[in-house]
């Protein structure tokens, strides 16, 4: 079984992810590094790059076959993704919630390259706002889904005042108990 983590921007996904590949043993596919990537090559923000993203979603389809085909051809993948919860098969869901406030001060603090500087912890939490309601928006255009609903999620955690460690552990403990009862 796989494992999908979404969530809030600057809400840990990526350190919580980690944790979880060195406990677990399992491999990581992170969308986001990806497209930070690609906003690096081609001289632009994230925040840019998202908005480009609204009128052109040939990317956002790019990944998202991918996770679906990783999905079907291997085991044990953490998907650090937005939608792998939609796309991935045979996928344990998990949403990742966090304060806007304190998921802008993580990421100022965060050494996220020249694709994302940010000058204080408040214009940080502001960008990541709109960002993420432009992604909200985005997907919800392309695929009529809202990846922000909890509905859709097998577990939910807030990490607002929780370290990595302590999520990671949490998210092991709803997984196990799901795998128990299947």
């Amino acid at each position: 079984m796989h494992i999908s983590i979404t969530g809030n921007l600057g809400s840990g996904k990526t350190s919580i992810t980690k944790i979880l590949s060195e406990r677990l043993g399992y491999e990581i596919y992170s969308t986001g590094k990806i497209q930070r990537k690609i906003a690096e090559d081609m001289g632009i923000t994230t925040l840019e790059l998202n908005r480009r993203m609204m009128s052109d979603p040939k990317l956002d389809f790019v990944i998202d076959d991918e996770v679906a085909k990783l999905s079907e051809a291997r085991d044990h993948i953490i998907f650090d993704s937005r939608m792998a919860w939609h796309f991935a098969k045979n996928v344990f869901r998990v949403f990742i919630s966090v304060d806007s406030y304190e998921a802008g001060r993580r990421v100022f603090l965060a050494e996220r390259g020249s694709v994302e500087c940010y000058s204080t912890p408040e214009e940080a939490a502001a960008l990541l706002e709109e960002r993420g309601r432009l992604e909200r928006e985005r997907f919800l255009e392309i695929y009529h889904v809202d990846y922000a609903d909890p509905s859709n999620y097998d577990f939910v955690v807030d990490s607002t005042d929780l370290t990595p460690d302590e999520v990671a552990e949490k998210i092991i403990e709803a997984f196990s108990e799901k795998n128990k009862c299947e």
